[in-house]
């Protein structure tokens, strides 16, 4: 988390459920560091030092859902405003061990807790904290013009081992190829048949929609015949604005795994828009896959088109 000097702004964010809303007291964000650490990665977060204050207006944080893994010493609810003794364990040794935490409902990234540097012997010192700052209000930065100052947390051991799918692969689409994937606890596996997922891929989306930008991952979208997802009972499902869409995350680990369309009978489509119907009859033949999932895939390195669903989709989204 790069760190920031000024005066103090007021920064404002959500879940995009607004189950969480929140107000952050820091200096103007001009730098951020960009961690492709296991965990960071898949999440597709952005971590900012929440400075000095940082106020819950609406809902509890110790409500929010805690993942932590490699020796799980850290698996316990914590309030980011108040000093708790359990955080004064000794062996802290790397961002790995630290609370990633979500929000139940919609999946998205609101905050992580842990120690950036371990405890010396004695040492009594508050956790630090980070927000995601994808879940600022729209506009309130431009994260795209941000300095960007990369950090190799995935070269701190202990080594992430990718989970492993062991299910039934998709029939037929022998032209294409196979990629598998996961969410990060491994709860939820998934293989998928593809045209090559590389810097030439056709039809990826990075969209900047309210729930897309929260979740920070881009999309590639095949039929639904060519995707095998195991572990389905593991995932939430988050339905938003005309309710047509759903969006799948691991309830573990909160990572996005995909995106798909209810199922609606004919009377429910015919009753439809034109423009919500035409979507919807095109979508329900694919299943939108989240490109952090796929192992070996760095998706820095892919060119996804632009899409401003932030303009686009009505009804527009209302930040709380």
């Amino acid at each position: 988390m790069a760190e920031q000097q000024g005066p103090l702004k007021t920064y404002r964010g959500n879940c995009h459920c607004a189950a969480f809303v929140y107000e952050v007291s820091m200096p103007e964000i001009k730098q951020v560091s960009r961690c492709n650490c296991s965990i960071c990665y898949k999440k597709g977060a952005i971590w900012v030092s929440n400075g000095s204050d940082v106020k819950f207006v609406k809902g509890d944080p110790s409500a929010l859902t805690d993942y932590t893994f490699n020796n799980k010493q850290w698996a316990h609810k914590r309030d980011s405003c108040r000093k708790i003794d359990k955080y004064q364990s000794r062996n802290r040794q790397t961002r790995a061990d630290a609370d990633f935490q979500f929000c139940p409902t919609c999946g998205v990234s609101v905050m992580v807790v842990g120690y950036m540097k371990p405890l010396e012997a004695g040492e009594d010192r508050l956790p630090d904290h980070g927000i995601n700052l994808h879940t600022f209000h729209h506009g309130l930065v431009d994260i795209e013009n941000l300095k960007i100052i990369p950090f190799n947390g995935k070269s701190t051991p202990p080594a992430y081992e990718a989970p492993k799918f062991t299910g039934a692969l998709p029939a037929g689409f022998d032209d294409l190829q196979l990629y598998t994937g996961s969410c990060h606890c491994g709860a939820v596996t998934l293989a998928v048949k593809s045209q090559p997922l590389d810097k030439d891929a056709k039809g990826l989306i990075e969209c900047n929609c309210s729930i897309c930008a929260r979740y920070g991952t881009p999309w590639t979208y095949p039929l639904r015949e060519q995707v095998v997802i195991e572990g389905k009972e593991n995932m939430g499902q988050y339905l938003f604005n005309k309710k047509i869409a759903r969006k799948n995350f691991c309830k573990i680990c909160g990572v996005v795994v995909s995106s798909d369309t209810v199922e609606a009978t004919d009377e429910q489509v015919a009753q439809m828009s034109e423009l919500s119907r035409g979507w919807y009859n095109r979508a329900k033949l694919t299943i939108a896959i989240g490109l952090r999932c796929i192992n070996g895939l760095d998706v820095q390195e892919l060119k996804p088109d632009r899409m401003d669903g932030y303009s686009v989709i009505q009804p527009k989204y209302v930040e709380p």
